[in-house]
């Protein structure tokens, strides 16, 4: 997502993500003069922010994310979108502590909370289309009016399901009730995806987080049902930040399999591009999704499963829409 920041406005690349709410870019540090990155004390609009950390809910000045976190420095700013400048923005100056955001400047949070960029728009309405990761069209983004207007223009079967609350997170659940590999259901149920009595659990939608998360047993259901179906090689060994249900690659010809998220009144099919991970053509493939063995058991929806698919969020509605789009052609 391209937005401009400051007066006179500064462009930076961000990474849109539905599961965080701040926003962030790195900027110019004393040690570190790099030019391309944002500098306060050129803008005419920065202030500092008189709150800490903690009463924004970052704790230790950190933002985390599920594969990384960043040290922030809080301030408030003018955000400029297409033609739009939105003022008085609580943003942040952030430090990366890995080599994660190297091809972006930053971070713009979309999530439910109060620092997210949706907070500060009229209607809480957005809409996005993530191209192949072997695509180098960057993400399409649209607000409001014209994310409606997107997805209505589309010629593609458009469905809808319901957008779940937590409180106090600034996720957005959504209610999983089954998985389908080859048109065979797999014995998973409701309540294995549900929040449980300790408001723990759950699976969430996320744009910026590039697998899905589930349950090791349910990776493992998955993975056995496919080498079923596909007659593939099982390969056992570690592969690829956190992908280890790996196997021969397929030829182009081999029939593969669609994998079927089964959600509250909606079907995510997801084709083999969509849940099938390779470095590149030749290289030994494995399934896009990461064990969850944490004790809140969070699942994540990841980017790579919603590519080339409008999504859009109606937050005054409640619900998600989606449909297949050649997102790189938008």
């Amino acid at each position: 997502m391209n937005i401009s920041l400051g007066t006179p406005p500064v462009p930076f690349l961000a990474i849109i993500d539905t599961g965080s709410d701040l926003i962030w870019t790195k900027c110019k540090q004393d040690k570190k003069p790099f030019s391309h990155h944002f500098d306060p004390s050129k803008s005419s609009s920065y202030s500092k922010v008189s709150e800490s950390c903690d009463y924004y809910q970052l704790r230790d000045c950190k933002q985390n994310y599920v594969d990384g976190s960043v040290n922030v420095t809080l301030g408030q700013e003018t955000i400029t979108i297409g033609l739009r400048k939105i003022p008085d923005v609580i943003f942040a100056c952030g430090i990366p502590s890995d080599k994660q955001f190297e091809s972006y400047d930053g971070v713009v949070g979309m999530g439910r909370g109060a620092l997210s960029l949706v907070s500060k728009l009229e209607k809480h309405v957005f809409l996005y289309c993530l191209a192949s990761r072997f695509e180098v069209s960057k993400p399409s983004i649209f607000l409001k009016s014209q994310a409606s207007s997107a997805l209505a223009n589309t010629k593609t079967s458009i469905q809808t399901m319901p957008l779940l609350k937590q409180e106090g997170k600034p996720y957005y659940y959504i209610s999983l009730e089954g998985i389908s590999v080859g048109g065979t259901r797999l014995a998973v149920k409701k309540s294995d995806f549900a929040i449980n009595n300790n408001k723990d659990g759950g699976m969430i939608i996320d744009s910026g987080t590039t697998f899905t998360y589930l349950e090791e047993r349910i990776v493992d259901m998955i993975y056995n049902e496919f080498i079923n179906q596909t007659k593939l090689k099982k390969l056992t060994s570690s592969y690829y930040q956190g992908l280890k249900h790996c196997f021969k690659p397929p030829n182009k010809n081999d029939i593969i399999p669609n994998l079927v998220f089964h959600f509250e009144g909606a079907n995510w099919d997801l084709p083999r591009e969509n849940y099938i991970y390779q470095r590149k053509e030749g290289a030994k493939a494995c399934l896009a999704f990461i064990a969850n063995n944490e004790s809140d058991k969070l699942y994540v929806f990841g980017n790579m499963q919603q590519q080339n698919m409008m999504v859009l969020y109606n937050l005054d509605s409640n619900n998600l829409s989606f449909g297949p789009a050649k997102c790189d052609e938008l």
